[in-house]
């Protein structure tokens, strides 16, 4: 019977082990890449002129493969490019006490642009440092730190050339965060909205995961104010986005399913505590459904 027990408790040492892969930080990372697929700037995205960094956050196996990658922030015409090279890198396996290991790090792809002002490059050279803090900080939910780190990403947001869209977004997005998470709801609403504001006239933003997830962000911070209305109509927003997001880029299906899960199971209890039941057992349903 102690055989068993101690079994069991090595599998589930294990399971637990394979389910939190231990982070990494990339420069240590990089000297592991032993395969490196330099990823190409679709012809369109040149023609436009289109660069900045790509940054996504992926998961390595105890063989060495890259077995998930995770966009971070990144243009969008940029991003799919990155996220297809990236998953053919290939490292030496990663030990811990002579055991291969899964680890997490990140990576990002740096493009080229035309010439810009003093205070673009300067603003280039210091956002992505910053917001990668701010990021960081917000999702361990060290909130105190990362509303100052993201203050900064924010401001540097806004020095960046005019096209960088998705870093003014996303800057102001992990600051509502930092807010959020210390119960700031008032304070975290105006940013979660010109995130949305900034983004919404953006190409194909009608089937952009992210700008799903920022509809999502705005819901929340609408329905811990009380404004439930408003609430419902953004997370009716973000379920449509996220729909059309895994129907456009399969290759994040399993990454957008799981996002898409979790807001149909906020929008359900949304109207669950207005007391339309019926459309929270819809929604539940739709949950239940996805795989």
């Amino acid at each position: 019977m102690l055989k068993v027990s101690l079994v069991f408790l090595l599998l589930t040492v294990l399971v637990t082990a394979e389910e939190k892969p231990t982070r990494v930080d990339p420069s240590i990372a990089s000297q592991n890449l032993v395969k490196k697929v330099e990823p190409t700037v679709p012809p369109l995205a040149k023609a436009m002129g289109l660069g900045g960094t790509v940054s996504a956050e992926i998961v390595i196996d105890s063989q060495g493969k890259v077995s998930s990658v995770k966009l971070i922030s990144g243009h969008p015409m940029l991003a799919p490019a990155f996220i297809d090279a990236v998953k053919k890198w290939e490292y030496k396996p990663f030990l811990a006490n002579g055991q291969a290991v899964t680890v997490s790090t990140t990576v990002e792809w740096i493009v080229g642009t035309a010439k810009h002002s003093t205070v673009e490059e300067k603003a280039l050279q210091d956002y992505y440092p910053a917001f990668e803090s701010c990021y960081k900080l917000a999702k361990e939910s060290k909130s105190v730190e990362a509303e100052k780190k993201c203050n900064e990403a924010v401001v540097l947001a806004d020095q960046l050339p005019q096209n960088r869209v998705i870093e003014r977004s996303s800057a102001r997005t992990f600051l509502g965060h930092a807010l959020f998470q210390q119960h700031r709801f008032a304070a975290a609403l105006p940013l979660y909205e010109k995130a949305v504001e900034i983004r919404k006239n953006y190409e194909n933003s009608g089937s952009d995961a992210d700008f799903a997830s920022e509809n999502a962000n705005l819901a929340r911070a609408y329905a811990a104010l009380g404004q439930f209305d408003k609430a419902d109509d953004f997370y009716s927003n973000a379920v449509t986005i996220f729909e059309a997001a895994i129907a456009s880029l399969p290759d994040m299906k399993e990454n957008y399913v799981a996002r898409l899960k979790q807001v149909l199971l906020e929008y359900s209890k949304l109207k669950a505590d207005r007391g339309q039941q019926d459309e929270a057992t819809k929604l539940q349903g739709r949950a239940a459904e996805l795989k």
